[in-house]
């Protein structure tokens, strides 16, 4: 069944327009069909009654586990065309909760102040989408784009920043995931195409971060992120 995340008032499913669109026009929904609703975390069976005008009625509670225990932040460095998109989806079915957006040095890609808004939307849309096709209960959220000194404000528990000169092993990020405890905030930090500098990853040591390796061989922002993640997600969800 198709999931939207909507709103329940009255027992009446109320979605957004843009869902409306994708349920009546792009999936052809009839009368009688039964779809998913997502309303604040919690997972409802529902009905199409009529298309014009929509009426969607509420059915039974669904209890299902989509969402890891922990909450898991990862601080993606802006990287170039679709690979930034492709990073959004990915986090979200790994079971992210928050993306921080970060801009480093080496950095390429920039957001202006005036395009901000635009591209935070659009991010935000990925996002929803991304968590809709993978059955989950809450969407990950993306509000903030940050510099390496301003790492100091995100909040959580457990600490790590990936960094290419530490290949070789990966028995460091290993033991920190191993050591997560229930209901810490996991923070890991990605770093762009062109890598940290070493004066980047001395200051997030000296901001509390613990610098791990991901493994004997190079890798690419976007796949440093879905390789963190699933190690994460994988440990999380053994227990």
């Amino acid at each position: 069944m198709q999931r939207y995340f909507g709103r329940i008032c009255e027992k009446q499913v109320i979605l957004e327009n843009d869902d409306v669109f994708h349920l009546t026009k792009v999936m052809r929904a009839r009368v009688g069909e039964k779809i998913e609703i997502v309303d604040n975390g919690e997972v409802y069976q529902a009905e199409v009654k009529s298309l014009k005008p929509l009426h969607i009625a509420l059915g039974k509670h669904i209890n299902e586990k989509s969402e890891l225990p922990n909450h898991v932040i990862l601080v993606a460095s802006l990287v170039k065309g679709d690979h930034m998109d492709l990073i959004l989806q990915k986090a979200t079915e790994l079971g992210a909760s928050e993306i921080v957006l970060l801009s480093t040095e080496r950095t390429v890609v920039k957001i202006k102040k005036d395009d901000k808004d635009v591209k935070f939307a659009r991010f935000n849309k990925i996002l929803k989408e991304a968590a809709e096709q993978c059955k989950r209960k809450k969407i990950p959220y993306c509000y903030r784009l940050i510099n390496i000194s301003q790492l100091k404000d995100i909040k959580a528990d457990v600490k790590l920043i990936a960094y290419e000169d530490e290949k070789g092993s990966s028995a460091s990020f290993n033991k920190a995931v191993q050591n997560i405890k229930e209901n810490q905030t996991i923070a890991i930090v990605i770093g762009p195409e062109g890598g940290f500098t070493q004066d980047e990853v001395e200051l997030a040591f000296s901001l509390g971060y613990k610098v791990v390796g991901l493994g004997r061989r190079i890798l690419r922002a976007e796949t440093a992120a879905f390789y963190a993640l699933s190690v994460i997600s994988n440990f999380l969800e053994r227990k």
